[in-house]
């Protein structure tokens, strides 16, 4: 059964903009923001450190989950559905004029970003589903920010006595990270004809691969 549509001419631009309604609306939503994650997104486990009393310094988990792109419009739509789900979210300006080589064609672009630990979270489990090339990373990085929630939290009145950045599981992660992340298709060891799927050689297919 097809979910429910409305649409809206708009006379400026001379197109038909068709905005989805209902459950299902709301599931192409999601996968439509997952297409977008895998070709624009930047999924970030970042280590910080914070100033913990006056001898001590904290590391902790900082995710990030950014989108950027100088056509406002996607932005906007990504906003709406942030909006929609309760995730809460931030907007940065990358400005080409920071860039000294910059050329005549760069635009400035927006970023929108999701920057809390249950934020990224939460938005990991909606899309994650509706993923493809970036599937793996997130799963891992959710099982990661789901193991920290678990975690004694550690502070100047906190009686936890290690931090868990510092426990073998979560440098484990965190090479589990990087390994994905450094994963590619090398053009060379690939067969490249017109017309059909591309295949990778053996040598680069993940251990976890099927």
């Amino acid at each position: 059964m097809e979910s429910p549509r409305s649409t809206a001419k708009d006379t400026k631009r001379g197109y038909v903009a068709v905005t989805s309604a209902g459950q299902g609306g709301r599931e192409l939503d999601l996968a439509w923001l997952a297409g977008i994650l895998d070709g624009e997104g930047n999924l970030h486990a970042l280590v910080q450190e914070k100033r913990s009393g006056p001898n001590n310094r904290l590391r902790f988990l900082c995710p990030k989950i950014r989108i950027t792109n100088t056509d406002m419009r996607m932005i906007q739509r990504i906003s709406e559905i942030y909006v929609r789900e309760g995730l809460t979210f931030f907007y940065t300006i990358n400005r080409v004029s920071r860039y000294k080589n910059r050329r005549p064609t760069w635009k400035d672009q927006l970023e929108i970003t999701v920057g809390s630990q249950a934020g990224v979270a939460k938005l990991l489990r909606l899309v994650l589903p509706y993923l493809v090339a970036k599937q793996v990373y997130a799963s891992i990085f959710l099982e990661l920010i789901e193991w920290v929630q678990l975690q004694p939290k550690r502070g100047r009145l906190s009686r936890a006595t290690e931090s868990y950045t510092d426990q073998p599981q979560f440098a484990a992660y965190l090479e589990r990270l990087a390994k994905e992340r450094a994963f590619y298709i090398d053009p060379s060891t690939t067969t490249l004809r017109a017309g059909e799927s591309l295949v990778m050689s053996s040598e680069l297919v993940r251990d976890d691969a099927p």
